[in-house]
């Protein structure tokens, strides 16, 4: 009698343990690795080309989608202040979901690499039209993380939350959401360390702004420079480095503004006011045309913003402003749209 009890007792926890196995293996879009068409394989292959001509050389990779690839674009000049000096690898391509990082990580793009830190933000392009579940996204981003494990195991990953998404709330952000609290549990302090910082990209009343995402998903120049400064004091320590301290220019206060007109150069009142990494504030054209700023963001030096006007003959212009503060004088150039098409103009301003 015993031995038969013994015998049950042994098929029962068999059973349990292939249970549990089967339980541990999702079998989903967002954990099989696979390629993409376009241009994304010779972007790939170039990573890979990267990586064996600096093995021993790269200290620290980002690893993700648009949004990390967009540091060579508008956060080059971030990526230049924060982590040029860092031996560091972008490992984005736009588009990328979870089950593309994993093939990438499978074929070449750290093969050979021991980087110190491996910065991870993915999945936003898993949500939404009912491409992954939440728990479908959490798999894909735990089989990363693992994989990165494995396959880099004196790397430390910080793993960020996957970002806000959308002007306003929506079922994605809630989507989203629900992904974040569950790999924050991957958190364990020693090789892996998860930081969320997507609070730092909304305002009080919920919205994204165009300062920090123009498309409410991809960052503009001022929204790296607020990535970069949120993530810096913990990563420099897992680099064992000293943090670096980029301040935002001073830019408040009294200006002239100038710009080129028909009859010579016109010169205009400016009122600039910083608040963090936005810029508001307003252009005074004659007694009773004010324009506000819209979208302001600066980093560093480098300021944007934009303005619109309704124009006599109907419709609207739209005048799109860049521009690098050198002591007190600001210059750069104005896009502005209409009719379809765009002109370009260069501007300055002088502190009062």
């Amino acid at each position: 009698m015993m031995t038969h009890i013994l015998t049950l007792w042994g098929f029962l926890l068999s059973a349990t343990s292939i249970c549990v196995v089967a339980a541990a293996a999702p079998d989903h879009s967002a954990v099989k690795p696979s390629t993409r068409e376009g241009g994304w394989m010779k972007r790939h292959e170039q990573f890979n080309q990267k990586v064996k001509a600096n093995q021993g050389n790269i200290d620290l990779i980002f690893v993700g989608d648009s949004i990390t690839q967009g540091w060579e674009g508008q956060g080059k000049d971030v990526w230049e202040k924060y982590y040029s000096h860092r031996k560091p690898l972008n490992l984005g391509i736009g588009g990328d979901r979870t089950q593309h990082v994993l093939w990438r990580l499978d074929n070449g793009n750290i093969e050979g690499i021991q980087p110190k830190v491996a910065v991870v933000m993915i999945g936003t392009n898993n949500s939404g039209n009912d491409r992954n579940s939440a728990g479908e996204i959490v798999d894909g981003i735990k089989a990363i993380v693992s994989k990165l494990r494995r396959k880099l195991p004196e790397t430390k990953v910080l793993l960020l939350a996957v970002f806000p998404r959308g002007e306003v709330f929506n079922d994605q952000r809630g989507n989203i959401l629900q992904v974040n609290q569950v790999i924050r549990k991957l958190h364990d302090g020693e090789h892996v360390h998860f930081l969320d910082i997507g609070y730092r990209f909304i305002d009080k009343d919920g919205t994204i702004p165009r300062a920090i995402m123009p498309d409410f998903l991809h960052f503009s120049t001022p929204g790296y420079g607020v990535w970069a400064k949120a993530i810096e004091n913990k990563l420099s320590s897992l680099l064992g480095d000293s943090p670096v301290n980029v301040p935002n220019a001073r830019i408040n206060g009294a200006w002239t503004f100038s710009i080129g007109g028909p009859n010579g150069q016109v010169d205009s009142s400016m009122k600039l006011k910083k608040n963090g990494a936005r810029v508001y504030g307003n252009i005074a054209m004659g007694e009773d045309r004010e324009f506000e700023l819209l979208n302001g963001g600066i980093f560093a030096n480098h300021i944007e913003f934009t303005i619109r006007r309704n124009r006599p003959q109907g419709g609207e212009a739209i005048y799109r402003f860049t521009g690098s503060l050198e002591g007190e004088r600001i210059e750069g150039e104005i896009t502005a749209e209409m009719d379809g098409g765009k002109i370009t103009q260069e501007w300055s301003a002088t502190k009062n």
